[in-house]
């Protein structure tokens, strides 16, 4: 008797099954729109702590490394980011690394992931042109970006992969030690300055930015990426590059 009744219930399931049902009914209803965002709550939070605890490993190695070409060979080998899984080249930096000036920007892009160079594309020539404009050039300051692999599709970094990569961008500013910050983009200036204002509102301000002990005076602008697409705010940016330029000559 036990057994026929297992077989019928059996049989009712893949009839169910191979309807399409899913769920089976209860007395009370069920939000799962409300489970489905519990649960993304609860990975996000998961996520963040694996991230947290990461970094403490990622800082303590990076207390050890006191150059250059040490943080380079330790991004070169870095597999925290799973970003690096698609990428051609870890893009280090460009420029002169005893420059008062640092340029950073957000992630490399087709060609920079191609050269193992920040800025060599549309928007790298559009930077030289505006460097040019101000006396400047690539060997009268320094350049990076906050994540050093390509994201798929030229995409914007997600917020896990800027919080992977920050004790990074964090140990190079420290190396480099610069006398101000020129941060290109809404995602590089998210990034150090933790503040979600559009950017159209903060470009050309100052924030003092605290890494890792020393206060360096950071401007948010527009990036070259942007102004190839609206050519008419190219003046703002105009302005910012002077007031980074007259900061360090004074």
């Amino acid at each position: 008797m036990v057994g026929k009744l297992i077989k019928s219930s059996i049989k009712t399931l893949r009839v169910l099954k191979e309807s399409g049902v899913t769920d089976n009914l209860t007395k009370f209803p069920i939000n799962r729109f409300e489970i489905k965002e519990s649960k993304k709550l609860t990975n996000a939070a998961n996520n963040l702590d694996n991230i947290e605890i990461m970094n403490s490993k990622t800082e303590k190695q990076l207390s050890k490394v006191n150059t250059i070409d040490e943080l380079k060979t330790y991004i070169e080998s870095f597999k925290g980011c799973p970003l690096h899984k698609d990428a051609t080249n870890a893009v280090f930096s460009d420029g002169n690394p005893k420059s008062k000036i640092m340029l950073i920007g957000e992630a490399p892009g087709h060609d920079e992931d191609i050269e193992g160079k920040p800025f060599v594309g549309r928007s790298g020539k559009l930077l030289d042109k505006m460097l040019n404009a101000i006396n400047l050039d690539r060997e009268k300051v320094y350049i990076a970006n906050i994540i050093p692999w390509r994201p798929p599709a030229n995409r914007k970094p997600t917020e896990e992969e800027i919080n992977i990569c920050l004790p990074l961008i964090h140990k190079h500013i420290e190396l480099i030690s610069p006398e101000v910050l020129l941060l290109l983009g809404s995602t590089s200036t998210y990034a150090l300055l933790k503040d979600k204002t559009p950017i159209t509102k903060i470009r050309g301000k100052w924030f003092p930015l605290n890494i890792n002990g020393k206060i360096i005076q950071a401007m948010p602008t527009f990036h070259p990426a942007f102004l190839l697409r609206q050519q008419k705010q190219k003046k703002y940016v105009w302005e910012d590059l002077q007031n980074v330029r007259d900061s360090i000559n004074k």
